[in-house]
């Protein structure tokens, strides 16, 4: 009987350490997932926006915008867009505002409409526009051989002149010399909405998301291309003197003021957030992401006195989080 006991007690302490062993491996495997998804998720939005602004303002072989004739539809009837828009948008119009290369709002969207109508929760708009080239074939003064879509706009270029026109209007532009490129433009605004997924916490929570606005058709539409983007800040890095170095990196300006023609760099910065709270953790750092200090554990935006990630009642922040930056030279400065 004796040695029944012993055997069952042995047992039983076996058992409590497999489960407890069990347990922490569960714990530690669910924490390396959050974290291995939030660097994914945090590169993958970093990336996006360092390549949308090495491409801004690149106009196939063509030297300067001001050289572009806008045979499309809208930019015959209310002419070629230029720097008076100060970034504004009707529509599709939006696109082909290539004046401002680079533009942004400074943590609000006042004056801005071509956001969706809901209103950014946090963090600044940035909006690049680029010609994206396209493979064709040059004959006789126009672009076959590419597939283009009739509602989005085009660039036939040469190195001294522009033609914009509709997908439509490729195969039709009048003859003349032939261009050396077609490229397709392209004008990306990104920002910070909640993300129309939860993630696969319980209870399901609100997740943050990075978006970006592009055209579609005939019209613009918001996709989600990074979950988990909380916090997302800009600077712009200015060249006064024209002397090919930036002066000062600043913070986005009024949509008419004449420093947008002098952006020569960006300075970005990204805070993910692991899309669960993890019980057992408290974040109490600081991030700095240029002009905006984030502070997890005093976090109460809706002002109901809880701090927004606090998921086990103990008053601190639960989530995990990563800060990225990245300075990005523009490739296609300014030239007219």
């Amino acid at each position: 009987m004796v040695e029944l006991m012993v055997a069952l007690l042995l047992a039983s302490l076996l058992a409590a350490g497999i489960g407890q062993a069990f347990l922490v491996t569960g714990r530690s495997y669910r924490i390396h997932e959050n974290l291995a998804r939030l660097t994914e998720n945090s590169r993958h939005a970093l990336e996006l926006l360092v390549a949308d602004l090495r491409r801004a303002g690149y106009l196939g072989t063509l030297r300067g915008h001001a050289a572009i004739v806008d045979r499309s539809t809208g930019g015959a009837a209310n002419g070629y867009r230029t720097a008076r828009d100060y970034g504004y948008c009707m529509d599709i119009d939006w696109v082909r505002m290539l004046s401002h290369p680079v533009f942004g709002k400074d943590d609000h969207r006042q004056g801005y409409d071509c956001l969706p109508s809901e209103p950014v929760p946090v963090g600044d708009v940035l909006v690049t526009r680029y010609a994206a080239p396209l493979p064709a074939t040059a004959q006789s003064g126009t672009m076959t051989g590419a597939a283009t879509h009739p509602d989005h706009l085009y660039l036939l270029t040469s190195p001294d002149s522009g033609v914009l026109v509709e997908g439509r209007q490729v195969v039709a532009t009048p003859s003349g010399p032939a261009p050396d490129s077609l490229a397709q433009l392209i004008a990306h605004g990104y920002f910070i909405r909640p993300s129309t997924a939860t993630g696969g916490c319980r209870p399901r929570r609100t997740l943050p998301a990075l978006y970006r606005l592009a055209q579609s058709g005939n019209r613009l539409v918001a996709r989600e291309v990074a979950r988990g983007i909380e916090q997302f800040q800009v600077q712009y890095g200015i060249d006064g003197d024209g002397d090919g170095s930036v002066d000062r990196f600043v913070d986005a300006m009024a949509a008419g003021h004449p420093g947008w023609q002098q952006v020569i760099a960006a300075r970005i910065w990204l805070l993910a957030r692991a899309e669960c709270p993890e019980t057992g953790y408290d974040n109490t750092h600081h991030y700095v992401l240029g002009n905006v200090t984030e502070h997890p554990a005093t976090t109460d935006r809706n002002r109901d006195g809880v701090i927004d990630g606090d998921a086990d009642g103990d008053g601190n922040d639960d989530y995990r989080r990563r800060l990225l930056s990245a300075t990005v030279t523009l490739r296609n400065p300014r030239d007219g």
